[in-house]
């Protein structure tokens, strides 16, 4: 199973589950998220994970992305195939899409 996706394969999907999961404080101190993002608290994944699981159906790819792609959406995609979702951590996070001009909405 892919545990990655890149800017670019993120783009060109139409139905996906994409997953905020900054940490709050990054979360608060932006007015934007990645076009049709919901928020999570990746310290509270214990929490809404498992209502994600039963919502999303298991063949809609699940992206998560945090500042950098690193420690924090690694974690939470990992965790989310753990609850059988095909769950991936964006590369480079929401720094890197910013630059390559992705899609942005105001936060919700």
């Amino acid at each position: 199973m892919q545990t990655s996706i890149t800017t670019k394969e993120l783009a060109d999907l139409s139905d996906v589950t994409i997953l905020d999961v900054r940490k709050k404080p990054a979360y608060d101190d932006d007015t934007v998220v990645i076009a049709g993002a919901a928020w999570r608290d990746p310290a509270m994944i214990d929490e809404w994970a498992p209502g994600l699981a039963s919502d999303v159906t298991r063949d809609r790819p699940v992206v998560c992305y945090c500042v950098h792609g690193h420690e924090v959406s690694q974690g939470v995609a990992a965790a989310l195939r753990d609850l059988g979702l095909d769950a991936r951590y964006l590369e480079g996070g929401f720094d890197n899409w910013k630059a390559t001009g992705g899609r942005l909405a105001p936060k919700p």
